[in-house]
């Protein structure tokens, strides 16, 4: 019986495309590119190429321009001088540990098909491309961006400055004082998920125009504002009366697990300011906790339903050093 070899050029373009999807966008194109004319045509098609830069080697800031047209989404973890006008079909970028040269490259391009940024930080950034990149992503600098991770402690003294109103719909920050709040949802009008750390602050009480298409909203606060926390939820959560999801998380340091007894987890606020609330999480995440035990947890758990189950889902969420308890 004669075995007729099946050569990869006869497999269908179908089950290239589920082929190509497992390599990586250098690799695809120096196996693919330039083959024929069918096999351009393949990777010309492809609609989701990613490019991950995490390492300095001398191809990596070299050879790219091959591909660069069609990638997608494009990663980079490391101080690599790239040229960002190169990708012209770039909707995703994420900078996890950004150089101000790659800042500059952000700001100094258009493009015009971005969707997704995520700028991260490893060490604080004193970068001249900050107030820049600002500006660009809360004056509609980039046409389509809708989506936003901006990790940037400058932010608070920066945000002030914008008048111009954004099209983001996703915002997600660090650290995030009431002025900044403020003004963040008045220059992002469309904004429908937040995500931010809450500062400690005493500031007296500031007028916020309601927000009417936020309608979810994450909160991080640490142990340390908990004198504060009710007067500072209060100011947040009466600005964002159509919120329907809102997520808690309370980071704490040797606590007695004891002082959530008597914990009343915003209910009030809740039911004062946020009429169309339908789900509700709290998390606390403590370390070094005191004189705990599963009778006190089950009471907290039996307490905190008690609260809340009663117009909205509510979910509390215990994770404790060396192990954790989850209740729904």
């Amino acid at each position: 019986m004669t075995v007729i070899p099946i050569l990869l050029e006869t497999l269908p373009n179908e089950l290239l495309m589920n082929i190509f999807q497992y390599f990586d966008a250098r690799d695809l194109f120096q196996a693919f590119h330039n083959l024929n004319y069918r096999f351009n045509r393949l990777l010309q098609s492809l609609g989701y190429v990613c490019f991950t830069l995490i390492k300095f080697d001398f191809n990596e800031s070299n050879d790219y321009h091959i591909f660069a047209p069609y990638i997608y989404n494009l990663v980079i973890d490391h101080a690599v001088d790239i040229d960002l006008s190169r990708f012209v079909n770039l909707h995703r970028l994420t900078l996890l540990s950004p150089t101000s040269n790659q800042l500059k490259q952000v700001v100094s391009n258009s493009l015009d098909y971005l969707e997704y940024l995520s700028i991260g930080y490893e060490y604080f950034l004193f970068s001249y491309y900050i107030p820049d990149l600002c500006e660009k992503i809360f004056s509609n600098g980039f046409p389509r961006l809708t989506s936003c991770c901006l990790f940037e402690p400058r932010i608070l003294e920066i945000i002030p400055q914008f008048t111009q109103t954004t099209q983001l719909c996703i915002l997600k920050m660090d650290n995030v004082d009431l002025l900044a709040y403020k003004y963040i949802l008045s220059l992002c009008p469309n904004l429908n998920l937040f995500e931010f750390t809450m500062l400690n602050q005493q500031d007296d009480l500031i007028h916020i125009e309601p927000h009417r298409n936020l309608k979810k909203m994450s909160i991080k606060f640490p142990s340390l504002m908990k004198s504060f926390s009710d007067y500072a939820m209060s100011c947040y959560l009466s600005c964002v009366p159509n919120l329907e999801q809102l997520n808690i998380c309370e980071i704490n340091f040797d606590v007695t697990i004891m002082v959530y007894l008597n914990s009343n987890w915003f209910a009030s606020l809740i039911n004062k300011h946020l009429p169309s609330l339908r789900r509700y999480k709290y998390y606390i995440r403590a370390c070094g906790v005191k004189q705990n035990d599963e009778n006190t947890l089950n009471s907290i758990k039996t307490n905190f339903k008690q609260i809340h189950n009663q117009r909205y889902q509510s979910v509390l969420v215990i994770k404790l050093s060396y192990w954790s308890l989850s209740t729904d």
